[in-house]
C-alpha cells in the first residue's frame, strides 16, 4: 500500500483552471464517494480551497492514479493533457512532507497564513464523517494537523498573520492613501468576508455593508463590525455608494457583472472603485477591469502585494522546514514499521507451527523420555527457528527505512511467497 497525491495549485495553474477543477463543499461527499470506490483506492480526501484542489488517496497500484486523472478531465470538461500539464503527483513519503508543508502554511500564496490550517481540519473531518479514511490515511492527518500545530508554537510563523485579505488591504491603501471616510461593500459573510473585516476594521472606514445569502448571517456579521446588512438580491444597488468591493462567495457565477459597474461608475462620476475577488469561481466579471477608473484584483493578483511580507516569515519558514523534515521521516519509519509487523508475526506463527508439527511427530516415534530430555529437543528446535527467522526478519526491518516504499513491499511479498503465508 502507498499514498498519492494529484493535485494543482496556485503555481501550477491560473485562477481559471482552479475555478474549473475546484470542488465546491455541495459536491464534495460526491467526489468523495467518486474516488474511493475506485478499485485499488483503500482509502481519499479532497482539498480544495482558492489557492488549490489536491486528492490525496491511499492505493495498492499506483497505476490507479491514472483513472484519478481521468476522473478528474471528465468532471472539469477538459482534455486530459490540457488537466495535466497543470497538475503535480507526489508518491508516499513526498506525499507525508506536503501535507505537512500544506498545513504549516508554508505552501500557500502567503506563507505562514493561518487558514489553511483549519481548511485541512475540514477536509479530514468531511472524509473521516463520509467514511472514506483507511487507517493509514487517518494516521496521516491526525499527525498533520499535529505538526502544523507544533510548527506554529514553536516558530512563531503564525504571529501577525499575513493572510490574502490582509493582501487587499495593503493594495487598498496603496490605491486610495489611507481608508479613512470610505464604505466597503463585502459580498459573503464567510470565513473569508470575516477575515477582510477583521483587517478593515479601524481603519477609519465610514461605512461598512455585509451582503449575504442568509440574512442572519450577513447582520451577525455586519454586527459584529459596526456594519448594515443588505439583502443579497440589492447589493448591486449599493456599489454606487461604496469605494471598495470585496467578493469571496461559494456561488459559481458572476455577481456583478460590468454593466453594473459602468452604471455605478456614471453615478460615482468616475471615483475611483477598488475591487476585489477572492472567490474561486470568480464572483466578479473580469471585464470590469477595462472600465475606467475600476481597479479589479483576482486572488493571483495579490502574489506581489504578500511577497513584500515575506522577508520575516521566510526566516521562520527554514525552522519551519526542518521540524518538517524531521516529523516526516519519523512518520514514515514507524509506517514502515507497521507494515512490516504483519508479515513478521505471520512468518514466525508459520514457523512455530512447523516446529511444533514436527516436533510432536518426532517424539511419538522416541516413545518414553525424560523431561530434561524433552527441554533440551524442544531448545534445539527453537534453536535452529530462530536461525532460520533471523535474517528474513532482518530484512524486513532494514526495508522500513528504504524511502521507497515499493522496495518494502517487494522484500515483504518475497518472504511472503517463500515460506507460503497467506
Amino acid at each position: 500500500m502507498s499514498l498519492a497525491l494529484v493535485g494543482v495549485n496556485h503555481k501550477t495553474a491560473p485562477v481559471e483552471v482552479r475555478e474549473r477543477l475546484s470542488v465546491s463543499e455541495r459536491e464534495l461527499g460526491e467526489e468523495l464517494s467518486v474516488v474511493s470506490s475506485m478499485e485499488g483506492v483503500d482509502g481519499a480526501a479532497i482539498l480544495s480551497t482558492c489557492n488549490r484542489m489536491e486528492i490525496v488517496a491511499s492505493v495498492q497500484d499506483e497505476n490507479i492514479v491514472d483513472e484519478i486523472v481521468r476522473h478528474i478531465a471528465r468532471r472539469a470538461s477538459m482534455e486530459r493533457e490540457e488537466v495535466e500539464r497543470h497538475f503535480y503527483l507526489l508518491r508516499h513519503g513526498d506525499v507525508v512532507r506536503h501535507l505537512f508543508r500544506v498545513a504549516a502554511g508554508l505552501d500557500s500564496m502567503i506563507v505562514g497564513e493561518p487558514q489553511i490550517a483549519g481548511q485541512v481540519r475540514a477536509s479530514y473531518q468531511t472524509a473521516l464523517s463520509r467514511g472514506s479514511l483507511d487507517p493509514m490515511l487517518h494516521k496521516l492527518y491526525e499527525q498533520t494537523l499535529r505538526v502544523a500545530k507544533k510548527i506554529r508554537t514553536e516558530t512563531g510563523i503564525g504571529e501577525h498573520a499575513v493572510s490574502v485579505p490582509y493582501a487587499a488591504l495593503e493594495l487598498a491603501t496603496k490605491i486610495f492613501g489611507k481608508l479613512d471616510g470610505l464604505q466597503i461593500l463585502l459580498i459573503g459573510a464567510g470565513k473569508m468576508g470575516e477575515l477582510t473585516a477583521q483587517y478593515f476594521q479601524g481603519q477609519g472606514l465610514k461605512k461598512v455593508f455585509v451582503a449575504n445569502r442568509a440574512w442572519d448571517r450577513a447582520q451577525e456579521l455586519a454586527g459584529r463590525f459596526g456594519g448594515t446588512a443588505i439583502h443579497f438580491d440589492g447589493l448591486v444597488s449599493h456599489l454606487a455608494e461604496c469605494d471598495i468591493v470585496v467578493a469571496s462567495t461559494a456561488a459559481p457565477h458572476y455577481l456583478v457583472k460590468s454593466e453594473d459597474v459602468e452604471k455605478a461608475m456614471a453615478r460615482r462620476r468616475r471615483r475611483d472603485l477598488f475591487l476585489v475577488d477572492l472567490a474561486v469561481p470568480r464572483n466578479l466579471d473580469p471585464e470590469i477591469a477595462t472600465i475606467e477608473g475600476a481597479y479589479l484584483y483576482n486572488i493571483d493578483d495579490l502574489r506581489e502585494i504578500a511577497s513584500g511580507n515575506l522577508e520575516t516569515r521566510m526566516q521562520k519558514a527554514e525552522q519551519a522546514e526542518k521540524i518538517i523534515t524531521r516529523e516526516a521521516d519519523t512518520f514514515l519509519g514507524r509506517l514502515a514499521s507497521q507494515e512490516a509487523v504483519p508479515t513478521i508475526l505471520e512468518l514466525q506463527a508459520r514457523l512455530e507451527e512447523i516446529r511444533a508439527t514436527e516436533l510432536e511427530r518426532c517424539l511419538r516415534k522416541l516413545g518414553p523420555i525424560t523431561p530434561e530430555q524433552r527441554a533440551s529437543i524442544e531448545m534445539l528446535s527453537s534453536g535452529i527457528i530462530n536461525k532460520v527467522l533471523h535474517y528474513p526478519i532482518l530484512r524486513l526491518k532494514e526495508a522500513t527505512s528504504d524511502p521507497k516504499p515499493e522496495s518494502g513491499a517487494a522484500i515483504r511479498e518475497t518472504i511472503r511467497r517463500i515460506f507460503g503465508l497467506r
